[in-house]
């Protein structure tokens, strides 16, 4: 297990530290794609940079609208509206007047699954969504070792690059 979680941290590690998704990153498929209106570009991509050529994008596809969401906040390339929808529900269920003890766990669960989905993705610019899921589970069930043991691992991999850690599911 210790080895896992070493290589999955060093992996997201190397990959943060590549510059993946970074503005520095995309700045020269920027410049030397097509030079139509910046805000045309913007719109058409959801206000995502293009996919670098490095990282299996093309000039077809890299100014490709990103498939349509559910949610207002779209994740790219991920489709969890199955997951979305059930969390919506579990949050409900466990936020409800006559909320059982078994709600709050399931909704805890329901997070952590998502987030684990965000995680897993292999796209480091995930891992603020999947901390968010596993603080809001964290405050659904305080006793979730596998939401905390998640947290930790992302918060160590952002302090790790010396980025900041997000604010994703942090209580205001």
């Amino acid at each position: 297990m210790q080895i896992t979680v070493l290589s999955l941290t060093c992996g997201a590690a190397l990959l943060l530290a590549s510059g993946c998704g970074s503005p520095s990153a995309t700045s020269n498929v920027n410049s030397t794609a097509n030079s139509s209106n910046t805000s045309t570009r913007t719109a058409e991509t959801g206000g995502l940079p293009p996919v670098s050529t490095a990282h299996g994008g093309n000039s077809a596809t890299a100014a490709a609208p990103p498939a349509a969401s559910t949610g207002s906040a779209a994740k790219p390339g991920i489709d969890t509206a199955i997951l979305d929808a059930k969390i919506e529900k579990a949050d409900a269920k466990a936020n409800a007047a006559g909320a059982t003890q078994a709600d709050k766990p399931a909704a805890a669960a329901a997070l952590v699954e998502r987030g684990n989905v965000y995680r897993d993705a292999g796209q480091p610019v995930l891992y603020k969504f999947a901390l968010g899921d596993y603080r809001r589970a964290l405050r659904y069930q305080p006793d979730n070792a596998e939401a905390r043991e998640k947290m930790t691992e992302i918060v160590s991999i952002y302090q790790s690059m010396g980025r900041p850690v997000p604010e994703n599911g942090n209580v205001p």
